[in-house]
């Protein structure tokens, strides 16, 4: 940690107060989601969250959910017409204060000699968030303090935040290893030119293989509008339906592509769950070509909504999906089934074709682990990852010799 001579941000000096390890880029973020989870579960939470982020499109998902929470916001970033003075720096914060609990979370890229490592200052149900508190206080224009009073969490009463708590202690641990890896990761560029160049070789061709894959997707778009006009004017409902899934794989597929360009590749916006559902199952039936499989949609209610990237949430229940049909000879069914638990929308894919073996379900979700013959093991890996991302768990409930079940488990708006 570098040394740092106490001045005007204070907030800096609780950084070296608390002496913690450094903080990784990813452990910031699941720190900052973390955080912010209970609020997304009980959306009639009443409270505060200030914020001040350097770079917002990185948590531009997580500040988009809070607009659909019942908690005032303040953006205390750079520029801010709610700064009295710019004498945080480069220092950034997340607090979160409500009847329940509080949050306050406080790094700065600065105070370490590691790249991409922060010092950090992190406290949870406790008096001494007031310290944190009374220092945003003193240099925000509007007056906070009402609810230093109104919202007075109980120290005591940690059972709101322990599984919050648990993934931050977890990647926490994980910060230690990362810092050395990257250390290795320098040295084995630095002392491999070979290495270096192929990396560069890599990088380069991928940005070359998106933009050429990207022009033939917008070719094959452009084709299928002037097809679908066609189709319109004579009135031809499956055809119209054909082009509607072309266009919509073509956006999952130019979606995926972007990953490769950007790491935070995700637009999240409100979806009812209904239309996406059956958006997924046109999109699926394709792989049922040449099988005897009946598809079956049951909904509990057609007005819940959820808040996704549609384009990735898609892709996931598509692959799913797929394998469902894949699961079955040659004739069968596949049901998706929609109900509500609590604050979220559960989503059960089922199917009655082969079951998985039972040595092999708590494998599924492993990173190259694959039943079959011609696959490569990554479909539910992916899925699983991907719907991480929105908030979302996947998991097998059972696969037995009558059904095998995927539930998709995603919180409403």
């Amino acid at each position: 940690m570098v040394k740092y001579i106490q001045g005007k941000n204070r907030l800096k000096d609780l950084i070296y107060i608390q002496e913690n390890k450094p903080c990784s880029e990813k452990s910031i973020k699941g720190i900052v989601r973390s955080l912010l989870e209970p609020l997304f579960e009980n959306v009639q939470e009443k409270g505060l969250v200030m914020y001040r982020f350097e770079n917002e499109k990185e948590f531009e998902g997580l500040l988009k959910r809070l607009e659909y929470t019942s908690v005032d916001v303040l953006n205390l970033s750079k520029g801010s017409a709610l700064l009295k003075n710019e004498i945080w720096e480069n220092t950034q914060f997340l607090y979160v204060l409500t009847g329940r609990y509080g949050a306050s979370f406080i790094y700065d890229y600065d105070t370490e000699d590691v790249e991409h490592f922060a010092g950090y200052y992190l406290l949870h149900n406790s008096v001494t968030l007031r310290d944190s508190f009374e220092i945003i206080e003193d240099n925000c224009t509007q007056d906070i303090s009402d609810y230093k009073e109104q919202y007075k969490p109980d120290r005591r009463d940690n059972a709101l935040m322990n599984s919050s708590i648990r993934k931050i202690v977890d990647l926490m641990n994980e910060t230690t290893q990362e810092a050395m890896l990257v250390d290795m990761e320098k040295d084995a560029l630095s002392k491999s030119d070979d290495l270096a160049k192929r990396l560069e070789f890599i990088n380069s061709k991928s940005r070359y293989v998106v933009h050429e894959i990207r022009n033939q997707l917008s070719i094959c778009d452009l084709y299928a509008n002037i097809i679908e006009k066609h189709c319109e004017r004579n009135d031809n409902a499956d055809c119209t339906n054909a082009l509607a899934c072309i266009k919509t794989a073509i956006k999952i597929a130019s979606s995926a592509l972007m990953d490769l360009k950007s790491l935070d590749n995700k637009d999240l916006q409100v979806y009812n769950v209904k239309e996406i559902v059956e958006k997924a199952v046109l999109l699926s039936k394709v792989y049922a070509n040449g099988k005897k499989i009946e598809f079956e949609t049951h909904f509990e209610d057609n007005d819940s909504s959820i808040f996704a990237d549609e384009s990735k949430f898609l892709a996931a229940m598509v692959n799913i999906i797929k394998n469902a049909i894949e699961a079955i000879e040659n004739k069968g069914k596949v049901t998706v089934k929609t109900t509500k638990k609590d604050d979220f929308v559960s989503i059960v894919i089922s199917n009655n074709g082969a079951m998985i073996p039972e040595e092999k379900q708590k494998e599924i979700f492993k990173d190259g682990f694959t039943t079959k013959s011609d696959g490569n093991g990554i479909g539910l890996y992916v899925c699983q990852q991907t719907l991480e991302e929105q908030f979302a768990r996947l998991e097998l409930l059972k696969s037995d010799e009558k059904s095998t079940d995927f539930e998709i488990l995603v919180s409403m708006v």
